[in-house]
């Protein structure tokens, strides 16, 4: 395939540049090669000061750097490209926004959350097996060059248990662990894999901890942050070693991440099986039911 014609929707966070940067500037150190981004519809959340406070200013550097076109509806959009990055910062408008895509059958890359809550993120992909779309979403965080260097070596053995940490500020709008505390869910996962039976959660104002038990009595939990230092990283604990890292200064996140989104526009195959990223939003569904009900909560609870 030629080079991949890439639309944008949502103008509201810092990876629209940041992934239009990597892509179209060949000059950019970590360039990815293989896409373009052409296109944009700019949609934002009025009721979001993360979103609405933020896309002008984006959408002005798009157009004046990197001259990236605007249109006034994703049907337009559509009929301008190859695939589509979902970059809406608001989780709740995703399954709305994520629908047109899908009947297209266009290959859609959602930047997380995937969705606000469990639910929206399961009709997503219905719906993407119904008109047999491909979707892929992930926090960056998950092809961090330390932890998939890790994860890769065969030294490390079976994975028994993980503590994974991550900053996790909070909005109400995208509650509990969905709306930043994800990149620490996900690098949870990157290592321990789907198979969480239950959780508890306990969360203050400055914390949020979640202890999960998987099959074959494995641990793992996660730390959200939102005091002292900050950064993302994890112990795993490896039937032949055990590792302590935090993610990579050196190489950049998100030209980590696009490499694989490329990928996945070219193949139709996402490198994170879809079970595995449902299971990622029950648990931060779980967690939720958990915090506020003071109790362990089984992942069979949400239907």
């Amino acid at each position: 395939m030629s080079e991949i014609k890439i639309g944008i929707i949502g103008f509201d966070t810092s990876h629209v540049v940041a992934f239009t940067k990597l892509l179209n500037d060949a000059n950019e150190p970590y360039h990815v090669k293989g896409g373009k981004i052409i296109a944009g519809y700019p949609s934002f959340s009025p009721d979001l000061y993360a979103s609405y406070s933020r896309v002008d200013g984006f959408k002005k550097e798009l157009v004046e750097k990197y001259n990236i076109e605007i249109v006034d509806s994703i049907e337009e959009l559509l009929k301008k490209v190859d695939a589509i990055l979902l970059e809406s910062v608001d989780g709740r408008r995703h399954l709305k926004e994520a629908e047109p895509v899908i009947k297209a059958q266009k290959p859609l890359f959602i930047d997380k959350p995937l969705a606000a809550n469990y639910y929206d993120a399961l009709k997503i992909y219905q719906m993407a097996q119904e008109f047999k779309c491909p979707v892929f979403s992930s926090s960056s965080l998950r092809f961090d060059f330390n932890l998939l260097k890790i994860k890769e070596d065969p030294e490390l053995g079976e994975v028994f248990g993980c503590d994974a940490f991550s900053p996790c500020t909070l909005e109400p709008t995208n509650p509990g662990f969905f709306w930043y505390g994800i990149h620490g869910v996900e690098i949870l996962y990157t290592f321990m894999g789907k198979g969480c039976k239950s959780l508890y959660c306990e969360a203050t104002d400055d914390f949020h901890f979640v202890v999960g038990i998987w099959e074959k009595n494995k641990i793992g939990t996660v730390r959200g942050t939102r005091k002292g230092a900050h950064s993302y990283g994890a112990t795993i604990f490896g039937e032949k070693k055990v590792y302590q890292t935090t993610y990579s200064l050196e190489v950049p996140l998100y030209s980590q991440l696009l490499k694989k989104i490329i990928e996945f526009f070219k193949t139709g195959k996402s490198p994170v099986n879809p079970e595995e990223t449902l299971e990622i939003m029950k648990f931060m569904e779980c967690a939720l039911i958990s915090e506020k009900e003071k109790r362990v909560v089984n992942l069979e609870e949400i239907k």
